[in-house]
């Protein structure tokens, strides 16, 4: 029993280990915890956003049970690009022209009966 007893705290004795040198990796963790970033992590990403390009590819998600013709005819109307249509689920990439302001487009395709959500394209970086 004795060998049982040792053996599993030496067990938790590592995971602690582990689990501490893990969470010491972290290089966020300190500015999250201690809030010392002194507002340039804001900043910083404010800067960044001003540099990205804006896209105009959308990304639209409608209602299996309304379907898609609605949205289709919304398409049409607005001037866009259909430029793919998803199988696996409910949705439509669709080209905003460069003339017209995306989120003007946003809040009208969120307004077409059946749509559930419309969100810009782009890469989300995970670091």
């Amino acid at each position: 029993m004795k060998k049982y007893f040792k053996a599993s705290m030496l067990l938790m004795g590592l995971l602690f280990i582990q689990s501490t040198t893990a969470s010491a990796q972290c290089p966020i963790k300190e500015q999250i915890m201690n809030g010392d970033d002194g507002g340039e992590g804001l900043e910083k990403a404010k800067r960044e956003r001003e540099k990205t390009p804006v896209s105009h590819t959308l990304i639209i998600f409608f209602d299996k049970k309304t379907g898609n013709k609605p949205l289709l005819k919304a398409i049409k109307k607005q001037g866009c690009t259909l430029l793919y249509k998803y199988k696996e689920f409910s949705g439509v990439a669709v080209k905003v022209d460069e003339k017209h302001d995306v989120d003007k487009a946003i809040a009208d395709f969120k307004k077409v009966k059946g749509v559930t959500s419309v969100n810009k394209d782009g890469i989300m970086q995970l670091q």
